[in-house]
């Protein structure tokens, strides 16, 4: 199941007994496993979670379970690749694991749905993508699904080295040389075609030398030269981690530039149809009924907010009365958490921002073509 699917399965998911047990750590720091940091992370928050849970027997039972599975898991060792751990379970059952390359926010919750906003994050940010790391002898392309490596290619081309003798001779056989890692480089721009062809990369990183990226930048049909990000020359002989970690640097720069360009999109919008609306409470209202198409959501958002169980309808302050319904049966919630999570239910497209700019001109949230006809 792709990671849609997979969002939208913990989106849709809620249970009164097991509860869901939701825990994002940050695995590792530089080059510092933070092992010992999440357990005694997990240690202090599951004590704080059977405090609140008093005398509820049966649900501490459950977090007991799930704690004891999650300490089991982050005892054992990861890959350097892997970053960022994410874990849901019911009792010690783990229904859902994803291992990133990026960073989470250390985090437990124990409540009857997911926490998926950390999550969604990362997904929206870093959508499918590829690294290449190449030289004038041999490549490496990276698929990276939400920050996770999910598939390396090696490609390894036979070009000879330069010879020192002088004269023709030498200049015929450099002519040959070239013409070998132009057949190299050639190869590599054909298997990005083919994989941009099955998957269709949003971005494409390359790292290497200038002169082999400018290369494959010639040897690169238009569609998928659109998608290149240029990296700084990098040394192709370098671990993994390393690279991907150069790669996630430039694709953040590349994203800020799109970000800025579709906040200044969405206020003209704003100002010039009736297809969008700002302000938080606005947008909420749109997207309880559904009628969301595209929800713009500050990436720093903290405040907590109601949601009616009856009908769903989410308010961005404290109340005991649904506005819409006048149920009585309303709860306190997290607005990132719950934007989010109805956001993903309802197939409704989620945009995380980070633009500076994006209180002041859009008043915090806004939802962009809300009518979905």
């Amino acid at each position: 199941m792709d990671l849609k699917g997979r969002l939208q399965a913990l989106a849709t998911l809620e249970s009164q007994y097991p509860h869901v047990l939701s825990v994002y750590l940050r695995c590792r720091e530089g080059g510092h496993d933070r092992r010992k940091e999440n357990l005694i992370f997990i240690k202090n928050r599951a004590a704080e979670l059977e405090r609140v849970l008093g005398g509820d027997k049966r649900g501490i039972d459950f977090l007991r379970q799930g704690i004891a599975q999650v300490e089991l898991i982050r005892k054992q060792d990861l890959s350097p690749n892997v970053i960022g751990l994410a874990l849901f379970l019911q009792g010690d059952k783990v229904i859902e694991r994803f291992e990133t390359s990026i960073p989470f926010e250390d985090q437990v919750a124990y409540r009857r749905f997911p926490f998926i906003s950390q999550l969604a994050f990362i997904g929206e940010e870093f959508e499918p993508y590829a690294v290449v790391a190449i030289d004038s002898r041999s490549a490496r392309i990276f698929e990276i699904a939400l920050g996770e490596l999910v598939d390396t290619s090696a490609i390894k081309s036979e070009v000879h080295r330069r010879i020192h003798r002088g004269g023709w001779s030498q200049m015929r056989f450099q002519r040959g040389i070239e013409g070998e890692k132009h057949a190299h480089i050639q190869e590599v721009a054909d298997a990005l075609a083919g994989l941009v062809s099955k998957h269709r990369y949003k971005r494409i990183v390359v790292i290497g030398p200038d002169k082999s990226r400018s290369i494959l930048r010639d040897c690169l049909t238009a569609d998928v030269a659109r998608r290149v990000i240029d990296g700084e020359r990098a040394d192709s002989r370098a671990a993994d981690h390393e690279l991907l970690q150069t790669a996630v640097d430039y694709f953040r720069s590349a994203e800020s530039d799109e970000e800025s360009s579709k906040v200044e999109r969405i206020v003209r919008e704003i100002h010039s149809s009736t297809l969008g609306v700002s302000g938080l409470e606005d947008t909420l209202t749109y997207l309880s009924r559904g009628q969301a198409y595209e929800v713009l959501l500050p990436a720093d958002l903290n405040r907590q907010g109601s949601q009616c169980n009856a009908c769903g309808m989410i308010f961005k302050d404290h109340t005991d009365t649904c506005h819409a319904c006048e149920s009585k049966d309303v709860t306190t919630v997290d607005l990132k958490e719950v934007v989010t999570r109805t956001a993903v239910k309802f197939g409704t497209k989620l945009e995380f921002v980070k633009n500076n700019d994006f209180h002041g001109k859009l008043g915090g949230a806004a939802p962009c073509c809300a009518a979905r006809g």
